[in-house]
């Protein structure tokens, strides 16, 4: 059992905050470690069965519809456009893909071949990147390799699904803007052996700025704060209506997987449970080796979590947001917003056990280098902020050259006092466990917090070769320099 002190807060000007740091690092809100634990030079992976599998139905989100008559080939066709989002009585000027707020459920079997024809209906230049996936970066939405796909242009993406797991897809141009308009959605790839849940959910989390009266979105980057901290929302999201409006229905002794994602710009989550219990089944990278329960389930900007959720009673079930709230008096208190609300209905059964596939421990793997990635920031006259990797405001040289097959220590030295969520493209690795909510994470990761003024390890496998971005995954920090690029050498 895992368990962390959520007591460290912090308080800044009075407006709803982000649980703290030890050192105190903040994001405010407007108004309302496994490092012996190793993979071996190759990861290994799951491959598809033959024939393929039917896909499982995913509660939560529209499936593309797979155009390709063979069974091996999910072709689908994806497209980004304006939308008008009808929100609270207001209709906000957005983006999605394909009409859908959150876009459509991307979906195939381990082992596919995907086939994505995506057309910008824009009027500004855009990418998709598959965030997870380990992919060719040719294909990874890297606008320093793939052209942004112009206002009217067709792109397609073709790449295999080589690891089974829950991802995510947004935009990598201008994605502190694109992404928080709406651009983002949910991706499964399901085992060869998938286990038999009753239901498998997508929970996507997320959060928005908006003006309460008039529901329109404030202008990105127009403040200190924002720069600072990131953007922070006042309206929490799940699966894009407003949190406490999302609710589904299940039966006593029904045991279900949730994939649960944050997608928001800036915000760290914290969520509870209550009235139902739920271990941990899988991460970042999928399916954990040694499932675990805890507490509190905290998910940084881009991590992806797989829980397993059994219903032992009837009555209702709460996924509980937990955001550190100012009080009248100064102090701080986190209040519990609802992020999913399920009404169970008795019956006699009780919940079964269900049987996992086997995922083999991570073998040792020597490591090859340490290096140090430092995460800091800087102002200009006008005191604008400028947030740097090594010193380098959006380099254009590279961060490291690494040849494929090695095992890389780095040291994430964050030297500010905001936190820094950095996410490394088209690799996994392990997190350094410090005994740390931030750190005690088992399992294959490509993102991990880095709370301000602190350092974490973690222990990267550089098995897919290429230009792979690595970056803050607060979109305002990487937007304002926090973003550079590694390559992977064959």
């Amino acid at each position: 059992m895992r368990d962390f002190d959520l007591g460290k807060l912090c308080v800044v000007g009075g407006l709803l905050l982000l649980a703290c740091s030890d050192n105190g690092s903040v994001g405010a809100v407007p108004d309302t470690g496994i490092g012996t634990n190793q993979p071996d030079a190759t990861i290994e992976v799951d491959s598809a069965p033959e024939p393929s599998t039917p896909l499982a139905k995913v509660w939560g989100a529209t499936a593309l519809e797979d155009m390709n008559p063979d069974a091996k080939i999910v072709e689908v066709n994806l497209a980004a456009a304006n939308y008008d989002w009808d929100f609270e009585g207001h209709t906000v000027k957005m983006f999605a893909y394909n009409g859908q707020l959150p876009g459509p459920l991307l979906q195939a079997n381990v082992g596919d071949k995907i086939i994505v024809h995506f057309t910008n209906n824009l009027e500004e230049p855009t990418t998709i990147h598959w965030h997870g996936m380990r992919i060719d970066n040719e294909m990874d939405g890297n606008p320093r390799v793939q052209d942004p796909v112009q206002p009217g242009e067709t792109f397609t993406y073709t790449f295999d699904a080589v690891e089974a797991g829950s991802f995510w897809y947004h935009p990598h141009v201008n994605s502190h803007e694109q992404v928080d308009r709406g651009l983002q959605g949910s991706i499964v790839i399901h085992e060869s052996q998938p286990p038999a849940y009753d239901t498998e959910r997508f929970l996507i989390f997320d959060d928005i700025l908006i003006d309460p009266a008039t529901g329109i979105l404030p202008g990105f980057l127009k403040s200190h704060g924002e720069e600072m901290h990131g953007r922070f929302g006042n309206r929490l999201l799940s699966n894009g209506l407003s949190s406490d409006k999302l609710a589904a229905t299940a039966q006593k002794g029904e045991v279900e997987r949730w994939r649960i994602v944050n997608t928001a710009n800036a915000r760290t989550m914290t969520f509870k449970l209550d009235g139902a219990t739920f271990r941990v089944i899988g991460s970042d990278g999928g399916l954990l080796p040694q499932p675990y329960t805890t507490n509190y389930l905290q998910v940084a900007i881009g991590q992806r979590y797989d829980i397993e959720v059994s219903y032992d009673k009837a009555g209702t079930v709460k996924l509980l947001n937990l955001i550190p709230t100012a009080t009248n008096d100064g102090k701080v208190k986190l209040v519990e917003y609802s992020a999913l609300k399920v009404e169970v209905a008795d019956s006699t059964n009780e919940p079964r056990e269900v049987q996992l596939p086997v995922v083999a421990e991570l073998p040792a793997r020597e490591i090859d280098q340490t290096v140090d990635v430092e995460l800091s920031g800087q102002t200009d006259a006008q005191g604008h902020i400028a947030w740097t990797i090594n010193g380098k405001v959006n380099a254009e040289e590279f961060l490291f050259t690494f040849k494929k097959g090695s095992t890389i220590k780095m040291r994430l030295k964050n030297l500010a006092g905001p936190e820094h969520p950095f996410h490394l493209h088209g690799q996994f690795f392990t997190i350094v466990d410090q005994k740390t909510m931030e750190t005690s994470q088992p399992g294959l990761k490509d993102t991990v917090l880095v709370p301000g003024m602190s350092t974490v390890e973690i222990i990267a496998f550089m098995d897919n070769p290429g230009r792979w971005m690595a970056h803050c995954h607060i979109l305002e920090h990487a937007a304002l320099g926090m973003m550079s690029e590694l390559v992977v050498e064959e």
